[in-house]
């Protein structure tokens, strides 16, 4: 009776697993255990981000912004206006540090909930013209799971649990889900024209001459199919993100894709997408595989195991 019951058990439990299907398994790999070292290197290279995002930034161009076009988005909805420009500076100074000491490993839960707080206003300033600027969108959202990290995890700790291994798979969905949705209203919004069409044509056209390579954007946008092939491409990866950043194989290959779709973009139009890809490289490197000295997680004669 007891081996019965107990196929009966084996049973119910195959098709409880069954049942729960895919959600489950994917909520399973969310939760799984990390390293200490992952969370730590994502974290710091999302600080790095930060610090760059901020530090470049033209901020005090805001200051000259009439009040009469300051339509404020709702974090900054109790601002009667722009801030004078030594406001501005001041949170840029102090985003910046906080970025920097986060990076170092000071203190870097409450520096970097400092730096992202700063990249926070600053962002939110720069969107309250009518038009929501999507620039900082990408990068505060991956930050935002790394708010609730411990202090304790560093570079090097090959501890493992689960507080460690979820922000870093959290920060990974969330750049997947930014990517696919931004693909997604395309197809909404504009249909299989959005790459069939002349579209990416008048893009290349209107942004040349703010590019480092005016006469390469050009060209391009002239050539037949070429332009196509742009807006085909860039759709792709967007549309692809889940998947690709889902399997930990394929992950560095988005890296390379992401790379090479912002640096075009930074090099024809001058728009600069260099927080986008460092973001995209902080969450989906394999971080766990670099080489250490012993090779074991601290704490235990075992080799630490890949993380997904």
């Amino acid at each position: 009776m007891t081996a019965i019951r107990d196929e009966a058990a084996d049973t119910d439990g195959r098709e409880t697993s069954r049942a729960r299907g895919p959600l489950a398994r994917l909520d399973a790999r969310l939760l799984a255990p990390g390293s200490a070292h992952r969370l730590a290197c994502v974290r710091t290279v999302l600080a790095i981000a930060l610090a760059v995002r901020i530090g470049i930034g033209a901020w005090t161009d805001l200051a000259g912004r009439p009040d009469a076009v300051f339509a404020p988005v709702l974090i900054v909805s109790w601002l009667p206006g722009v801030p004078p420009a030594g406001v501005l500076v001041a949170v840029q100074v102090v985003g910046m540090v906080g970025a920097l000491l986060a990076a170092t490993g000071t203190r870097p839960r409450a520096t970097f909930a400092i730096a992202w707080i700063a990249l926070l206003f600053l962002g939110a300033l720069h969107g309250s013209a009518g038009k929501i600027m999507h620039n900082e969108v990408l990068l505060l959202l991956a930050c935002a799971p790394v708010l609730l990290a411990a202090s304790s995890a560093r570079i090097g700790d090959r501890r493992t649990s689960i507080a460690y291994g979820w922000i870093p798979r959290a920060s990974l969905a969330v750049v997947g889900s930014v990517y696919f949705l931004a693909g997604l209203q395309k197809v909404i919004h504009s249909g299989p024209i959005w790459f069939l069409g002349d579209n990416m044509s008048w893009v290349l056209y209107q942004g040349a001459d703010a590019g480092s390579l005016p006469a390469a954007a050009r060209w391009i946008a002239g050539a037949p199919i070429l332009p196509n092939l742009f807006a085909l491409g860039a759709i792709g990866l967007e549309l692809l993100a889940p998947v690709i950043l889902y399997l930990r194989r394929t992950r560095p290959l988005y890296v390379l894709a992401a790379l090479g779709m912002h640096g075009s973009i930074t090099i024809l139009l001058g728009l600069d997408y260099t927080a986008w890809v460092l973001v995209v490289a902080a969450v989906a490197l394999p971080w766990d595989r670099v080489p250490r000295r012993s090779g074991t997680r601290i704490g235990s004669m075992e080799p630490a195991a890949p993380q997904p």
